[in-house]
């Protein structure tokens, strides 16, 4: 009963830990994946946003201001098609006045706060700015995206149901297997352990079986190891040089 409870102990101890290390390995996975597919994002929004700019830049080459720029609520509706993942896009001047905007009853406003923050060049959850410059390098305004993360949290869920599959697979075959070899190592470490206490209870008397085989073994192995030794110096005193004995 003794051995079973330990065996069971250990048994536990190393299934808890597997299942630890697999959780680990799951997570950090899924870390992993969330910085790729974050960082994607941040390029595509960068690509869109620099194009949309570009089109602006180009109607303010042709010599005409940022507010006249020809087809510019086209180019801002076409940046907001761009992506699936974007929500509104807009241009507001230099001073924060909203000249083009998909959300059309929000023309003419000012930018709220954190909008304006945005505009500034401060990092906003959500937004990604991009600056909209003339021919001589000053800044006329700048263009705003939207978006949100609906598109990383739907990959996101798909990679932690292909990463749970795999993961319980593991786990369903490798604890009972654990299991298994730890209750079958656990028997003859338990009879040693068990020997070796009532070694210890009786004080130095008689050995029980196990340690009296252990020692014959020992026994029989210096006994050779002496018998080898004999003979190694028996024949260095045979070498060339050495007398031999009489």
């Amino acid at each position: 009963m003794r051995g079973s409870s330990f065996a069971s102990r250990v048994a536990l101890l190393l299934g808890l830990l597997l299942v630890l290390a697999c959780g680990l390995v799951a997570v950090l996975n899924y870390l992993k994946f969330e910085r790729l597919l974050v960082a994607q994002q941040a390029r595509v929004l960068g690509i869109i946003a620099a194009d949309a700019a570009e089109g602006f830049e180009r109607g303010i080459n042709l010599g005409v201001r940022l507010p006249g720029v020809p087809g510019g609520q086209a180019l801002v509706e076409r940046a907001l098609a761009s992506d699936a993942d974007l929500h509104r896009a807009l241009v507001a001047d230099a001073r924060g006045r909203i000249l083009f905007d998909t959300e059309r009853g929000r023309i003419g406003e000012d930018l709220p706060p954190a909008l304006a923050a945005a505009a500034s060049g401060a990092i906003v959850a959500g937004w990604r700015a991009a600056p909209i410059v003339n021919g001589f390098g000053q800044t006329e305004g700048t263009l705003l995206l939207g978006h949100a993360r609906d598109s990383i949290r739907a990959r996101l869920d798909a990679i932690a149901l292909g990463m749970l599959r795999p993961t319980l697979l593991v786990l369903g075959l490798a604890v009972p297997l654990v299991v298994l070899l730890t209750f079958l190592a656990a028997r003859p470490v338990r009879r040693h352990f068990d020997a070796f206490g009532q070694v210890l209870a009786r004080g130095g008397g008689a050995a029980p079986p196990a340690f009296a085989a252990l020692d014959a073994s020992l026994a029989e192995t210096e006994a050779l190891l002496d018998g080898a030794e004999r003979d190694l110096e028996a024949l260095v005193a045979l070498a060339p040089g050495q007398e031999t004995p009489a």
